[in-house]
């Protein structure tokens, strides 16, 4: 008799709560299942980069791979304007002094070099990290399994 009620509960106030409903039409979306690879295909879509970096570089001159280069570089960045806004943790320029406080947060500092006792640190900005301020990633279709495939393999037909 409980799960009526609350039926009835949640049948009234997605009626009236637009917010709600939606919150309640999300639980009924399938999901994918697996690592969220979207920027990766997104990468890999728009700047080939995976093709890029499992290629044998060897047999080919730096004139050839800096050419390569350019076109997954300029794809590559092009999905990252599109897709993520990412600024810098440390807004600071790198190869300056640095403190790092004692409160200090591991998943945004990293401390490399001659690490020994206690924050706080003084040391120089080598890498003034990447975070991601928002994203606004296309959601992909579900898929009957794991979402794993980065680039569906391409056929053409004559």
């Amino acid at each position: 008799m409980n799960r009526f009620l609350l039926a009835l509960r949640a049948f009234w106030r997605i009626l009236v709560d637009p917010v709600f409903a939606g919150r309640v039409e999300a639980l009924f979306t399938p999901t994918r299942e697996g690592p969220d690879l979207r920027i990766l295909a997104l990468l890999q879509r728009d700047g080939r980069l995976i093709d890029f970096l499992k290629e044998d570089l060897g047999g080919y001159g730096d004139a050839q791979v800096g050419a390569a280069a350019r076109d997954i570089h300029r794809g590559c960045r092009k999905a990252l304007e599109d897709y993520l806004t990412i600024e810098p943790v440390v807004n600071q320029a790198e190869d300056s002094p640095f403190n790092v406080p004692t409160d200090f947060d591991p998943t945004r500092i990293r401390l490399v070099g001659n690490v020994t006792g206690s924050p706080p640190f003084r040391g120089v900005l080598k890498h003034h990290g990447w975070l991601v301020q928002s994203e606004r990633l296309p959601a992909l279709p579900v898929s009957p399994g794991p979402a794993t495939v980065l680039s569906a393999a391409e056929v053409e037909i004559p």
